[in-house]
């Protein structure tokens, strides 16, 4: 029954003191409410607050085609569910309110329906703009549709990123509680072995103290039986299967225990790894069965080979000639010659390779590739040169290299040694020391090698790790 009734008090309009009457706005309200909201001669209508100059009700024009409507119910006595269903009705069908005709308009500004009537009325009044209600729902429906499609666009997106957030979080998450697990045992196994060196530290000391405090003899081999002690003690203590962040560990541990370690290279002193010399160097062996350096540590193939892409590493192998040792030779691993080099010197569990040996393996294995070297060319206390298969360098830098046979050291007499490594086309300027550059290959520094190849084997090999 809205329909029948003013917006404002509710009541029923009449043709006396509830006359609707219409707003230029639009909207309409009975006599008795426009009066009630008549202030200095101006009218605020309730519904869209607009002002409106008007002295007295009467100003406002009455609508007569509600009163109408209302004579028309009154006469042929519709009940209230046929009224309410009368009214339904033209809701449905969109029918103005005011006029009963139907809405076929619609107010850009103002945002209202309006029937041909209150446009005219509408546009006179307010100078208002308008379009047809078709033309109008058609707009309202491709904005909307839009404003819908840009807001889905925008959550899927955001959905999408947020999808991705939440997973690399979770992986990150999952990273992390296996790299904590994973220090935690680090931590402890490094703590048990840093409290054994403190205590080997104190019978160092009291060691020490117990040879230069007295002139006993049995004073002194007490002495020098805990120096033994301690001897037996660190052979135990890096005799262990060790990961890489164990070994860095132990490395760090070897910088701040000094004094104990200074101790211990007069005990294991070793040409390989020179703890005495270099803090950052821990040596590890591949062979389990073979007689190895004080101070190293054991280190199965499948674990070394998982350990090089972590840190910076050095193969050395041991040369011997006669069952004496003449040289040692360093290798820097780099690439897909790494994996070759190491599976050459682990993978045969111990087995010595002489010269010719090498030549044949890198050749199989490796072929022609690009390897470059980069050596000492004239090693101290020799008078002989470094030669090529073919060409000699001879001090003369300036020629180019083939990439066909191998670069080789030899001693320079008649009889030399060679290593079988694949060399690559390189040319170097005339002031340089060294050929070649540190590329895909193999960085081989040479101590120094002695006499005659044939005789010379591989008889200790080892992998050096660099704490760079």
């Amino acid at each position: 029954m809205d329909f029948l009734e003013c917006k404002i008090c509710h009541d029923p309009y009449d043709e006396d003191g509830h006359r609707p009457r219409n707003a230029p706005c639009g909207h309409e309200f009975c006599t008795a409410c426009v009066k009630s909201l008549i202030l200095n001669s101006t009218f605020v209508c309730p519904r869209c607050r607009k002002e409106h100059k008007i002295e007295v009700p009467e100003d406002l024009s009455v609508n007569f085609g509600l009163i109408d409507a209302i004579r028309e119910f009154k006469t042929k006595g519709h009940s209230t569910k046929e009224t309410e269903s009368i009214v339904s009705e033209a809701t449905i069908n969109e029918v103005c309110n005011i006029h009963c005709q139907a809405i076929g308009h619609w107010c850009c500004k103002c945002q209202i329906w309006l029937c041909d009537d209150c446009l005219e009325t509408h546009t006179a009044l307010l100078g208002c703009s308008s379009t047809t209600s078709e033309e109008a729902i058609k707009n309202m429906k491709e904005k909307h549709n839009k404003n819908i499609d840009m807001l889905l666009n925008t959550f899927e997106e955001d959905a999408n990123y947020v999808s991705t957030k939440i997973q690399e979080h979770t992986d990150k998450r999952k990273v992390l509680l296996e790299k904590a697990d994973k220090h935690c045992e680090e931590v402890k196994e490094l703590s048990h072995l840093l409290e054994q060196g403190k205590i080997h530290q104190e019978q160092l000391v009291e060691s020490k103290k117990k040879c230069n405090e007295s002139n006993s003899p049995h004073t002194v081999i007490d002495g020098i039986k805990v120096m033994t002690q301690r001897k037996q003690s660190l052979r135990a203590w890096t005799a262990k299967n060790l990961g890489t962040d164990t070994v860095l560990g132990l490395i760090k541990a070897i910088k701040e225990e000094k004094d104990v370690y200074a101790e211990m290279v007069i005990l294991n002193e070793t040409r390989h790894a020179k703890l005495s010399h270099h803090k950052d160097y821990i040596l590890l062996h591949p062979f389990e069965k073979q007689a190895v350096a004080d101070g190293s540590i054991f280190m199965p193939f499948d674990r070394l080979q998982k350990m090089i892409p972590d840190v910076a590493s050095l193969l050395f192998l041991k040369l011997t000639l006669g069952g004496v040792v003449k040289g040692h030779v360093f290798v820097r691993l780099y690439n897909d010659a790494r994996d070759y080099f190491v599976k050459m010197f682990t993978g045969q569990q111990g087995v010595s390779l002489n010269g010719n040996l090498f030549d044949d393996y890198f050749e199989d294995h490796i072929g022609c590739k690009n390897i470059t070297l980069n050596i000492n060319l004239i090693p101290p206390g020799n008078n002989g040169r470094v030669t090529a298969k073919r060409g000699s360098l001879v001090g003369q830098f300036g020629q180019e290299w083939d990439r066909y046979h191998t670069y080789v050291w030899r001693r320079f007499l008649s009889m030399y040694f060679y290593v079988g490594i694949p060399g690559r086309t390189h040319k170097l300027g005339s002031n340089n020391f060294v050929f070649g550059d540190i590329e895909d290959g193999l960085d081989v520094v040479q101590e120094c090698l002695y006499n005659y190849s044939s005789g010379v084997k591989i008889s200790d090999c080892g992998l050096v790790i660099e704490n760079e």
